[in-house]
């Protein structure tokens, strides 16, 4: 059922389980459309996965990013009024927002996506340790590279997305102490042209791996690298359909599992208002199978930095 319009809309869904209504509620703020393809798409997922095995009731605000912050902030008071139990924002640029309407409503439990250290009260954030994954995927991209020349395209520096780019250097560097990394910043999620002009630079300089976590503004790569006779490491989804034999393999983050975590302490009355962080331990976050772009020696190598980083013998923290 619509219940806002404009280029921006609101939607909500009845429960799953007519027979046993539920009286959680929870809503979302996403930047881009539910079908981006790429990280909105993924928060949606997550917000279906509560709806589905938790029995929630649930709503939605997508294309925020075309909203002034004090717009969004508008869109978190009033899921607030309307008796939402939690309000998550889907990412870094709703922490603000989400810290003036948790000091608004105080018994609301509120939650962003990111790395901020919550209130300590009723807001807390949601994190992928993304180093994990950055780190790992650096591996990937030393092991393949040929040119000795490797690079990282982000969309926003926000904290866990540097994270993640600051591992992808460090676990390029330890499989490769002399290899070269180039790290750049799109600025945003969806100029295309601008993701083409920083990777064709990129791929003239002579990088031939480019892991990007730029989505959706960066999907086009892909083919770009394909058609450079290159790789390429997508985030956040399973990639290799875009350009099959060109994605090495993704740095998969499960977004419903982590929001179902989340939604799951809440209804349980366990929720604290601080950051709480997840990865290859709560089975939240992996690598893409390979599907023959690396050898049986270097998927071996991958599977063993895996592991030490699971025991905690190799130091992931940016």
């Amino acid at each position: 059922m619509t219940i806002g319009c404009g280029s921006w809309g609101r939607q909500t869904a009845p429960t799953v389980d007519s027979e046993m209504p539920s009286t959680f509620k929870v809503a979302m703020t996403l930047p881009d459309a539910i079908d981006d393809g790429s990280w909105s798409q993924s928060g949606y997922q997550g917000l279906k996965s509560i709806e589905k095995q938790l029995g929630a009731k649930i709503a939605y605000t997508e294309k925020t990013d075309a909203l002034s912050d004090t717009q969004v902030t508008n869109v978190f008071r009033q899921y607030a009024k309307e008796g939402f139990d939690l309000i998550i924002g889907h990412g870094g640029r709703f922490v603000s927002s989400a810290e003036i309407a948790a000091k608004e409503f105080p018994r609301t439990k509120f939650a962003v996506l990111g790395t901020f250290p919550g209130n300590n009260r009723n807001l807390a954030a949601l994190s992928f340790r993304s180093g994990e994954l950055g780190y790992l995927t650096g591996v990937v991209a030393a092991l393949k590279t040929k040119t000795n020349k490797v690079s990282f395209i982000g969309g926003m520096d926000y904290p866990h997305i540097k994270e993640g780019a600051i591992l992808f250097e460090r676990g390029a560097k330890a499989t490769k102490p002399d290899i070269t990394v180039i790290t750049e910043w799109v600025g945003n999620w969806t100029d295309k042209e601008k993701c083409k002009i920083i990777a064709e630079k990129h791929i003239k300089s002579g990088v031939d791996v480019i892991s990007t976590n730029a989505d959706p503004g960066c999907l086009p790569l892909h083919q770009l690298a394909k058609k450079h006779g290159i790789y390429t490491i997508g985030w956040i989804q399973d990639l290799y359909q875009l350009a099959p034999g060109t994605v090495l393999t993704s740095a998969i983050q499960d977004s419903p599992g982590l929001l179902l975590q989340a939604a799951t302490l809440v209804r349980e009355g366990r929720w604290e208002g601080k950051q709480y962080k997840f990865g290859f331990r709560e089975k939240v976050q992996k690598l893409a199978p390979f599907r023959g772009s690396l050898t049986a020696e270097q998927e071996a190598v991958v599977n063993k930095v895996k592991e030490d980083i699971l025991i905690g013998k190799i130091d992931v923290s940016p």
